[in-house]
């Protein structure tokens, strides 16, 4: 029988028959056998795409073929241990079934089968081998950056911003030192999240990196670290200030520098805008080598020279340095300020203050006294012979001290030029009345009425040994004075 097919089952018997003598001869029955038709159809193969792992939200594909002639049939794809099935009527030798945006629901192993309908009887193939549906979240390398790029300066705030590109939100950022104990996490419901460092300091120096967490279904899963960035501390210290004054008024800014007189006090004050804690200034000399170095308080310092002395020339100038986590910076130098010391003019002006009233004072003297002597020298002749009469020269030589001693007791500038006056005054109404009434003078005299022209040969030769003690009399007085005014 070729190509059997379902007409051909059924029990088959066999005889046997002959003919003896024209006699026909036939045995009885054999047992009988069966034909049985059926359809044999092979293990079906199997494969899924992608192979592995599937992501989570992914689609996956699993493709089911069968090696028969006997086409049309259904394939059906089922999972081993769950209660997944679908079936796909194929005209060709397979068929494939998607998984539309995988979940850990679709997880599992998975196998086939063929079945067909021949004849009004189905047949199916036997199971295929499995293959097996693993979902996973795959999280990708987030990226980061920093703010401010390159190096903070000491004290002030920096941000770390991480962010990733997935679906999975609502996830928590990691961000932790390479080589530190510093770790910081921070839930986001978008895709970034700013990390803030305040006030860095030189402990968080070092490289830091990203992680993204996220829990599905009761699974934690986690992306592979970022790239790393590097934060550097650094200390940068402006240029200070520097200024010079003198609290008591001894300061000239000459083109050469400041000159400051002896003997006076000057302050240098130097000072900075910087929010560094604490620090100290250096006051820096060139002429001297000096090197003075104080706190800064409210960040300046002042350094004071009481006296100023030669010692003092040179040029001065200013460094600010502050110590932060054991270690030191400076500042660069400011500009100098040259102090040139001069001589002071007040010893000079004051002896002058002292010596001019003095030499006033002393010229009012000189002036009274040659005044008193030339009036005295013009004194008329009969006015002398009149008192030298009366009085004697002897006595007239004693007054006179007496009104010397009287002039040098009772001294006044202001006095002695009213009287220079008066006497002046007076002096010339005695002369215009002497020489303006001779006759008169004489009747009114009676030494006169006795008197012979030899008599008056005599009174010439007396008034002429009068006058000389006179004039000697005059020039001691005076000399003393004279010997003043010339060692003046």
């Amino acid at each position: 029988m070729t190509k059997v097919d379902f007409n051909n089952e059924g029990s088959y018997q066999c005889q046997y028959s002959t003919t003896v003598s024209r006699l026909n001869l036939i045995s009885p029955l054999s047992d009988s056998v069966r034909l049985s038709v059926t359809v044999s159809l092979p293990k079906p193969s199997i494969s899924m795409s992608p192979v592995g792992e599937v992501t989570w939200g992914w689609d996956a594909s699993i493709t089911c073929s069968i090696s028969t002639q006997h086409l049309g049939g259904t394939f059906i794809l089922q999972q081993t241990s769950g209660s997944f099935r679908k079936t796909q009527t194929s005209s060709t030798n397979s068929a494939t079934f998607n998984i539309l945006q995988v979940n850990f629901g679709n997880e599992g192993s998975y196998q086939c089968q063929y079945q067909i309908r021949v004849s009004s009887r189905h047949f199916i193939s036997p199971l295929s081998d499995s293959v097996r549906l693993s979902v996973t979240v795959s999280l990708p390398k987030p990226s980061i950056s920093m703010s401010p790029v390159g190096e903070v300066t000491w004290g002030r705030d920096a941000s770390i911003t991480c962010s990733i590109s997935t679906q999975h939100l609502g996830g928590t950022f990691i961000l932790q030192q390479t080589s530190g104990s510093f770790r910081k996490t921070q839930t986001s419901s978008i895709n970034s999240a700013t990390f803030n460092i305040l006030q860095v300091n030189f402990g968080n120096e070092g490289s830091y990196q990203c992680q993204y967490r996220i829990r599905v279904s009761s699974r934690y899963f986690i992306s592979p670290l970022s790239d790393s960035v590097r934060l550097s501390v650094t200390v940068p210290l402006q240029q200070p200030n520097i200024s010079l004054t003198s609290p008591n008024g001894g300061l000239v800014w000459g083109p050469d520098g400041a000159e400051v007189i002896r003997g006076y006090s000057f302050v240098f004050t130097c000072s900075i805008s910087s929010h560094y804690p604490g620090g100290n200034f250096s006051l820096i000399s060139s002429g001297s080598g000096l090197i003075n170095t104080k706190p800064a308080v409210n960040r300046s310092a002042s350094f004071d020279f009481p006296v100023a002395e030669y010692e003092h020339l040179g040029n001065y100038s200013c460094v600010y340095e502050v110590t932060l986590s054991a270690r030191r910076f400076s500042s660069t130098m400011t500009a100098t300020i040259t102090v040139i010391i001069k001589m002071s003019l007040l010893p000079l002006v004051s002896s002058v203050a002292v010596v001019v009233p003095l030499l006033l004072l002393l010229v009012l003297v000189a002036v009274c006294l040659v005044c008193k002597r030339k009036r005295r020298s013009e004194q008329p002749v009969t006015l002398v012979q009149t008192q030298l009469a009366v009085r004697g020269s002897n006595e007239y030589e004693n007054n006179e001290y007496e009104d010397e001693d009287d002039v040098y007791e009772n001294f006044n500038p202001a006095d002695t030029k009213k009287k220079l006056k008066e006497e002046a005054g007076r002096v010339e109404e005695e002369e215009s009345t002497d020489f303006e009434e001779p006759e008169s003078n004489k009747d009114q005299d009676p030494w006169k009425e006795e008197e012979t022209s030899d008599e008056t040969s005599d009174d010439e030769a007396d008034y002429e040994n009068v006058t000389q003690p006179l004039d000697e009399l005059t020039v001691d007085i005076y000399g003393e004075h004279e010997d003043i005014y010339q060692n003046f």
